[in-house]
Parts: structure tokens; C-alpha cells; sequence
């Protein structure tokens, strides 16, 4: 559009002689956004802080309350059952109270369920708080992904919602690293649980001190709240992603542009916004991307990550390693797993990486773990090749399910549907974990621990076909703005047809938008400019026929 007007300039796919920024490479403040993305990332520390803690302090709990087999797998497995219930009432509290309210509600939860479990006298009471806790977990498990996707600029939204997988895993360790330090002090148990109050008050009190969720603050009409936090995302310095022929140090955003990509945002948000979604609006309106999205929620853990993680220390306890080397092995896996997340997490908003990729990749690399674990339980020593196997598993799920799952879920699906899909695919997770880590070891007593993992490469080289087939590539496009299509993500693994689609969809959405804007300032101009045509001479044209022609 060459006449495009002054206040479009930096409007996507709208020219502009004046400034070649617009809301695809507008510079960024980072230090705000990382700010509130690890801010909100706590939520998901949560969760990784208790699989690091509940594995060191099984043992000594199952001793102190001369636990069965069964309690073992009942006590390790109700955080992830109360955890659906958690996911299911974050999708609802997040619409009606925001996320910002969602993840303090969260850490109030957690606080309150390990202050609980630490001071329990029966195994009774300690269920009854740990299932407490679950419900915490689950909330900030849903929200966190959530609330990272919907403030990040979309040109790093992977490596920022990818927070949520990368902070679980900075849990991991962390409490591997606590269990490690307490380890055999008098109620060490106590201590390590009373100890998950830490990162909860630590998410209470900096949720408070940041914004809600621009895109939350729309759908509740609060338009001057969220252009104020839009604007604190926008960087007075020289813009990024220019051409080459350009000198980006000539383009700086002033106090006009950034008024004006803040309003230019504000739109694209609005337009991912309408009525929230219920679950029968999914089942209607999108069914092909839920049911997708669902199962690759279901296959992020039925291949058996969490109970591998609950149960590390335990199993290699039972194959003759000391409590001691077992939790320092076990703080090992989970720094190679945070370092594997890290790496994804980099990579993914590379347009010749994406997101496909490292997902095949690594879930190619889960199916070599659990064959190597599988293989090693038939030989006499299995330990040396339980290391490895679970070591190389653990690599694999961090390259791939584990940062992948929720920033894929939260992209596929609009801002009418994605709390609500965010909401019930973490239903499916969190049913999914339970059902692995109340049943692992009733599988490797009644079948054999070969057998048990012989079944999860299984369902790991299922995962992997799955995902070759139906996950879409979505680097660098709008939330939402996707249209799957079968023939889109074929047998060969081609993307192009599907990128050219979403590309198409986005671009049609764009210009209808631009063309809107430009329609009614022309209108604006066409009618400041009646009177003068009704001064001047008209000559062989009727007055019409000129102001059609103007219009025109």
C-alpha cells in the first residue's frame, strides 16, 4: 500500500518510507520480560522441586512408616492424581481471576500442602497433604505456559515459554542437591519436604510484583492496563532484524512509534481474543487440533519420565547402589536433563531448527535410553547399564517432550481455546503420570523390569512415529493462526505446504486488518475533501463520478 498514512508506519505488511520496525522486529526490553517469564516459571519449579524431593525422600519415609510396595507407589503417585484437578481448575481461575492470580493461588497451595506434609505423625495425614500440594503443582503447571506465551513477542516465544520445562528441571536438581545435603540428619524427610515452602514463597512474592497477562487484561476490556504493559515491552533502542542494506542505529523507536506499535499490538492480541472457549466449543470448532493435541500431552508421559524420575534412587538402591552415590547419580541425570532443556530451548525459534526437529530427534533418543535400561536388567550387572539407559533417556525427553509439549499445545490453539485446551491437555498429562507411577513397580514385580522397559521403548518409537506424523512446525507465526491439514504434515515429513497455508491464513487476517485501517482513513480524507470538490469546476466530470473516482 504506497499511500499508506503517517500512523501506519511499522504496520505488518503495510510499507513505510519512515521506519522499516514493526511488531515482528521491534526491539524488546529483556530484562522486563525475562523478569515476568521467570517470574512465572516458578510455577513449573514447583513441579520439578517435588519429583526431585519425593525421590530423595522415599526411602527413609517408607522406613519410618514401614510402608508396603503398594503405599510407596500410592504416596509417589497422588501428587500427579490431585494435580488434575489442579489443571482442571486453572484453566477456569485464569479466565475469571487472570494468571497472575492463578500462579499466587498456586504458591499459597504448595506453601501450605509442604508446611502440612513436613509435620505429619501418619502416613494418613502426609497423603492427605501431599494430594494438597498436587493441586498447587497442577495449577502453576497450566498457568505458567500460558502467561509466558501470551506476553512474548512471537519471534522468541519458543525459547521463552520454554521456561516452563527449563525451570522444572532447575527444580530437579535443586532439590536432588537439598536431599543430598540433608541426607541423614535426624527427621531428614521432614525437612526435605518442609524445605518446598522455599521456591512456593519465592513465587508468591514475585508474582506479586508483575503484570497481569496483556492478552487477559483485553478479553476483560482493561485495554489502558494492557497497553501500559505492551509499552514497558517495547525498547527505545535500535530496532532488530533489519536488512542488511539498513543501518539499524538510523532506526530507534521514539515515544510516537512506540505508541503506535503498542496500538498495532494491542490489536493482534485483540484479534486472538473473543469469547472463551468450553470444552464443547473445542469438540465443535477445532476437534482435529484438540484430539492432536491431547495425545502428544498423553505421550509426553506415558513413555514413563516421571516414574523414572520418583523411583531413580529407589531402583538403583534395589540393585545394590548406596543411598549416597544413588542421589548423587540422580542430581547428575537431572543437570543433564536441565542442560538438554536449555539446549532446545535455544534452538527451537531457529527457523531451520524449529520445533519438529528436536522433537523426532529426541524422542528417537528416549527409545535408545529405555532398550539400553531394558537390556542391561537381563545382564548379571545392571547397574552400570541402568545408568546409562536412564541417563540417555533423560537426554532425550529434555531435547524433546519436555520443553516442546506445552509451547506446542499453547501455540496450536487461539486465544478463545487455550486456556481451556491448555487446561485439559494437562488433565491428560497429569492422569497419564499418575497411572505410570502408581503402577511402575506393580509392572516390574509381575512382569520383570526388562519386560516393564522393553514396553516403554515401545510406546517411546510410538511416541516418535506419532509425532513424525501430526505435530506442525509453528516458528515464528501468530498464536493460533494455524489451520492443521493431514496433507500438510505428510508421510515424508515435509512442512512447506503447511507453513505456506498458515503463512497464507496469517497474511490474508493481516491485510484484511491493514485494509480496514486504510479504508477508513481514505473515507476520513474523501469526506474533509467533499467541500473543496464542491468549490471547484467540475467540468465534464459530475460531482459523483469525482468523489468515486477519489475514492477509488
Amino acid at each position: 500500500v504506497q499511500t499508506a498514512p503517517h500512523y501506519l508506519a511499522g504496520m505488518q505488511h503495510v510499507s513505510s518510507e519512515e521506519s522499516p520496525i514493526n511488531t515482528h522486529n521491534f526491539p524488546i526490553v529483556y530484562s522486563f520480560l525475562l523478569r515476568c517469564v521467570i517470574t512465572a516459571a516458578f510455577g513449573s519449579l514447583l513441579l520439578g522441586y517435588d519429583l526431585g524431593i519425593i525421590s530423595g525422600a522415599i526411602v527413609p519415609i517408607k522406613n519410618h512408616f514401614k510402608l508396603s510396595g503398594f503405599e510407596v507407589e500410592v504416596l509417589a503417585s497422588s501428587i500427579t492424581l490431585t494435580s488434575i484437578v489442579g489443571s482442571f481448575l486453572a484453566g477456569l481461575v485464569a479466565d475469571w481471576a487472570g494468571r497472575k492470580m492463578g500462579l499466587i493461588l498456586a504458591a499459597l497451595i504448595f506453601i501450605g500442602g509442604s508446611i502440612g506434609m513436613g509435620l505429619s505423625m501418619s502416613f494418613e495425614v502426609l497423603l492427605i497433604w501431599r494430594c494438597m500440594t498436587g493441586v498447587g503443582v497442577g495449577m502453576g503447571l497450566v498457568i505458567c505456559p500460558m502467561y509466558c506465551a501470551e506476553l512474548s513477542p512471537r519471534r522468541i516465544r519458543g525459547s521463552m515459554t520454554s521456561f516452563n520445562e527449563m525451570f522444572i528441571n532447575v527444580g530437579i536438581p535443586l532439590a536432588f542437591l537439598v536431599n543430598l545435603v540433608l541426607s541423614g540428619v535426624k527427621n531428614d524427610w521432614r525437612w526435605m519436604l518442609l524445605s518446598g515452602c522455599i521456591p512456593a514463597i519465592g513465587l508468591f512474592v514475585a508474582t506479586i510484583l508483575v503484570p497481569e497477562s496483556p492478552r487477559w487484561l483485553l478479553s476483560k476490556n482493561r485495554d489502558a492496563e494492557a497497553r501500559r504493559v505492551v509499552l514497558q515491552l517495547i525498547s527505545k533502542t535500535r530496532a532488530a532484524n533489519l536488512p542488511e542494506e539498513l543501518d539499524a542505529n538510523e532506526f530507534r523507536v521514539n515515544d510516537e512509534l512506540a505508541n503506535k506499535l503498542a496500538d498495532e499490538l494491542i490489536v493482534e492480541m485483540k484479534n486472538d481474543f473473543g469469547r472463551q472457549a468450553t470444552f464443547k466449543d473445542l469438540i465443535n470448532d477445532v476437534p482435529r487440533d484438540l484430539a492432536i493435541g491431547l495425545t502428544f500431552a498423553f505421550f509426553q508421559q506415558i513413555i514413563g519420565t516421571d516414574a523414572i524420575l520418583f523411583y531413580n534412587v529407589y531402583t538403583l538402591q534395589h540393585y545394590g547402589i548406596s543411598e549416597n552415590r544413588a542421589l548423587l547419580i540422580t542430581l547428575g541425570i537431572g543437570l543433564v536433563k536441565l542442560a538438554c532443556t536449555i539446549l532446545s530451548s535455544t534452538i527451537v525459534d531457529f527457523p531451520s531448527v524449529g520445533r519438529r526437529k528436536p522433537l523426532l530427534v529426541g524422542g528417537c533418543i528416549c527409545t535408545l535410553g529405555t532398550a539400553i535400561a531394558a537390556v542391561a536388567f537381563l545382564t548379571g550387572n545392571a547397574a552400570p547399564g541402568i545408568i546409562i539407559g536412564h541417563t540417555v533417556f533423560i537426554m532425550g525427553f529434555g531435547l524433546s517432550y519436555g520443553p516442546l509439549c506445552w509451547l506446542i499445545l499453547a501455540e496450536m490453539f487461539a486465544g478463545p481455546y487455550r486456556s481451556m485446551a491448555l487446561s485439559i491437555g494437562s488433565v491428560v498429562n497429569r492422569s497419564m503420570s499418575f497411572i505410570v507411577t502408581l503402577s511402575y513397580l506393580t509392572l516390574t514385580s509381575t512382569f520383570g523390569w526388562s519386560s516393564t522397559y522393553f514396553l516403554l521403548t515401545a510406546i517411546c518409537a510410538s511416541g516418535v512415529i506419532f509425532s513424525y506424523r501430526f505435530i506442525p512446525d509453528l516458528v515464528g507465526q501468530k498464536l493460533g493462526s494455524h489451520s492443521i491439514r493431514e496433507e500438510d504434515v505428510h508421510n515424508e515429513g515435509d512442512t512447506d505446504g503447511f507453513a505456506r497455508e498458515s503463512a497464507s491464513v496469517t497474511q490474508r487476517r493481516d491485510q484484511k486488518a491493514n485494509f480496514h485501517l486504510v479504508a477508513t482513513e481514505s473515507e476520513r480524507q474523501v469526506e474533509t475533501s467533499n467541500a473543496d470538490i464542491n468549490e471547484v469546476e467540475i467540468g465534464s466530470y459530475d460531482k459523483d463520478t469525482l468523489i468515486e473516482e477519489k475514492k477509488s
